[in-house]
């Protein structure tokens, strides 16, 4: 028969952290759960909710990759996070039944299981326990290693040295070693950096720019995220925001888990979501970028007007005009049904901006008013030079017309005509996103 106990430990007041308000009474000092099951115990380290630069950041002191970009804003509430990683002793209290491939130490951190291994695991420990046990996300993976709140800034979980809180490819000798056998971090948690590399709830996805409170990452996808590095990885995949994933199918000799769980009477940490200040269109083979313009009625406006690289892309023509130039000379029926492309590549509530939102961009520097080719301005002086005409003749064809008491019907001048629709159709157009 399985047991388990469920005590609260304190730590001394010299690892306190900010209090958060909550339903229950929480302590000045940081809290931490300990559990047993069938024999095997584990700790549980409180997090503070807070608001941290996710990503590749500039204290890590290291060029990060495109995938650990960008460095943006991350708001997370309380939660509760492991100081080890799941040892082979707890997977096996939990899960007896499973085959043993060539564990021999207890207190080696479990390995060889896929991501839905993992969600096996947890929820046979849900019923075990009755705690909401699971994977950490991403963000909250990161915030944890660290160090939440109380970070030092540090380019590897707890030290800027590498060997003194990881098993690396530089001491680790391509193997797996006891947890908890070299320095902790900030928070007290250990193997953060090295040893094993751990399971994230998270499907992978593309960062974005923006305050996100609480994320959990996208809806789905083909891999899920793991992080820490591992025993056979260098210096250059052990740093904080590195990210890494794997098919969740997948079971290596590399990757264990690590538990999390948030508490049912946890706060909510109220933090006001900031807008991105970049968004990127993906239109066919080219993108659009587009720029945050605060306002009363604030909008995302693409930094140039639509050029004739984008417009051949969506309507998949060979290439008409030069690709830098602003495209002019449309009619409405003809943008809207470029628009209308548009919409469906990107799924995107695209629309062309107003003058007003052209004008405000302008003045705040976002995008720029383009000139007139001079093509343009010899039409525009040769049809009012073919006006002038047209009018001089109307008017001395009247002073005939007086001598024998004939009014002239005063028509539309054809010509003014044609060259006003060709203004309004000629003018370039930004995309805005309302």
């Amino acid at each position: 028969m399985q047991k388990y106990t469920l005590l609260y430990i304190f730590v001394p007041l010299f690892f306190c952290a900010p209090v958060v308000c909550a339903k229950h009474t929480i302590p000045d000092s940081l809290q931490m759960l300990h559990i047993e099951v069938d024999g095997v115990s584990f700790s549980m380290k409180r997090v503070e909710g807070g608001v941290f630069l996710m990503g590749g950041t500039q204290e890590q002191h290291c060029e990060p990759i495109s995938i650990d970009l960008p460095a943006h804003t991350i708001a997370l509430s309380a939660y509760y996070i492991a100081n080890t990683e799941v040892t082979e002793a707890l997977w096996l209290a939990v899960m007896p039944e499973w085959e043993i491939n060539g564990w021999k130490n207890p207190d080696l951190p479990v390995t060889d299981v896929t991501w839905y291994d993992c969600q096996m695991f947890v929820h046979r420990l849900d019923s075990i326990t009755g705690l909401p046990f699971r994977l950490p996300t991403e963000a909250e993976w990161e915030y944890a290693a660290r160090g939440g709140n109380m970070s030092f800034g540090c380019r590897f979980a707890g030290s800027n040295i590498l060997d003194s809180v990881a098993w690396s490819l530089n001491n680790a000798g391509f193997r797996k070693h006891r947890v908890a056998s070299r320095w902790s971090n900030e928070l007290g948690l250990y193997d953060m950096t090295g040893n094993v590399s751990e399971w994230c709830s998270d499907w992978y996805g593309r960062y974005h720019l923006g305050t996100e409170p609480n994320p959990k990452g996208p809806e789905n996808g083909e891999w899920k995220v793991i992080r820490g590095g591992s025993f056979d990885n260098g210096e250059a995949n052990q740093y904080i925001y590195r990210r890494e994933y794997l098919d969740p199918n997948e079971a290596t000799n590399y990757c264990g888990l690590r538990l999390a769980l948030t508490l049912p009477d946890e706060p909510t940490l109220q933090v006001e979501e900031e807008p991105a200040m970049v968004k990127k269109l993906r239109l066919k083979n080219t993108q659009v970028k587009l720029v945050y313009i605060a306002s009363e009625n604030p909008y995302y406006i693409s930094q140039e007007p639509i050029t004739w690289r984008v417009w051949d892309k969506v309507m998949q023509v060979e290439k008409t005009e030069k690709w830098s130039e602003s495209v002019i000379g449309k009619t409405t029926d003809e943008w809207n049904q470029w628009l209308e492309r548009c919409r469906k590549i990107c799924n995107q509530p695209i629309d062309f901006a107003s003058a007003t939102e052209v004008a405000t961009a302008i003045e705040q520097g976002v995008t720029y008013e383009p000139s007139v080719k001079q093509q343009k301005k010899k039409y525009w002086q040769r049809n009012t030079r073919s006006i002038q005409r047209h009018r001089k003749t109307t008017k001395n064809a009247q002073k005939w017309a007086d001598l024998i008491g004939v009014k002239l019907k005063e028509t539309d001048d054809p010509t003014l005509l044609i060259y006003t629709d060709n203004a309004n159709k000629s003018h370039p157009r930004w995309i805005v996103i309302r």
